[in-house]
């Protein structure tokens, strides 16, 4: 299956609070995409979109990349410090079809609208590079509200 085979440039969300600790210092923003162990689509943008991304130096430097599989038991530490699975994890961020990707500051609050499901196939890199453009321009704007 193609996202066995492409899993190892995308980290599972383990530490979010430590993610948060790096983003922070590095002025970055945190995508955290939520994916299942049965969805076909997600293997298929991990491979075509985020490996890539996860190698592109233009955003080694901007981003953080997190997995979370919402049909695990993989325990994380949130944002706040607390201890839950990715499961309830995504239960609570009420993300319900994956592929989904979320785009957050390094306190976990969203940056940029959720892109959910893969949709068109040949413009999910776009629609992935627009968020995250429009993400760290909110960033800025946060840290620099003049």
């Amino acid at each position: 299956m193609a996202s066995c085979a492409h899993a190892s440039k995308i980290n599972p969300a383990l530490n979010l609070q430590f993610d948060g600790a790096s983003a922070q210092e590095k002025n970055a923003v945190i995508l955290i995409l939520y994916t299942a162990s049965y969805c076909h689509y997600c293997g298929r943008v991990k491979a075509e979109v985020f490996n890539h991304l996860a190698d592109d130096p233009k955003y080694q430097n901007h981003i953080i990349l997190r997995e979370v599989i919402i049909d695990s038991e993989i325990t994380l530490r949130e944002f706040g410090g607390s201890i839950v699975d990715h499961s309830d994890f995504a239960k609570k961020r009420g993300v319900l079809i994956v592929p989904t990707l979320e785009i957050v500051n390094p306190k976990g609050h969203e940056l940029a609208e959720p892109l959910v499901g893969a949709g068109i196939s040949d413009f999910y890199g776009f629609y992935v590079e627009q968020r995250i453009t429009d993400a760290v321009n909110q960033l800025n704007l946060e840290k620099n509200p003049s």
